[in-house]
């Protein structure tokens, strides 16, 4: 019995320190919109502040925008005319000292790499072979177009998770996104002059 008294106290010690040195995982972010000022491009430009600490030793694999849930009203073609977005679609701090850029890739199946993360997202990956990775805290700055207006984001829908070794970690996500007739802003908050032009 002292045994395993001695054999619980030393379990709960070392869980305790392993919680005290990774602490735990996080990962947030906003969309800001802003009229776009190239005439010949989409009327808006949406930046997306992603800030991520893997609460670890491991670093950051690859960062998720999820833009529907079970069951939602948007389909893959829904965000395929709505967002755009250049090559690359962004870029964060890295380790060492540099910065990552990342490819943006419209996924309509999900990330098979994340449990129960099955339905469209937007991955943004880090192009590799450019000498810099991301590292386990760090700030990406992730740019999308669209010639929709941006209208206050449904934050039950348009979430963010990252991927670090084998874990991962949800967080939300505040500010604006294309006025769609879809999912990702609710219906209710849609301005009246946007929602005219989705169904013109």
């Amino acid at each position: 019995m002292k045994k395993m008294t001695t054999f619980l106290i030393l379990a709960v010690f070392v869980m305790t320190g392993a919680q005290l040195a990774f602490g735990q995982c996080d990962i947030h972010g906003t969309v800001e919109a802003n009229a776009n000022p190239d005439p010949m491009g989409p009327n808006w430009i949406y930046t997306l502040t992603v800030y991520w600490d893997t609460g670890g030793p491991y670093a950051l694999s690859h960062m998720n925008l999820l833009m529907d849930i079970a069951g939602g009203t948007c389909n893959c073609a829904d965000f395929v005319d709505a967002i755009s977005w250049d090559h690359p679609i962004g870029y964060s701090d890295g380790d060492p000292s540099c910065s990552v850029d990342y490819a943006g890739n419209l996924e309509c199946d999900g990330d098979p790499s994340i449990p129960g993360v099955d339905n469209i997202l937007l991955k943004f990956e880090p192009i590799e072979g450019m000498g810099c990775e991301p590292g386990t805290t760090g700030t990406a700055t992730l740019y999308f177009y669209s010639d929709l207006p941006p209208a206050p984001i449904d934050e039950d829908i348009l979430t963010l998770v990252d991927k670090f070794a084998n874990d991962y970690c949800f967080g939300g996500l505040t500010g604006d996104f294309p006025a769609m007739a879809c999912d990702p802003v609710p219906a209710n908050r849609i301005p009246w002059g946007g929602a005219k032009g989705l169904y013109r």
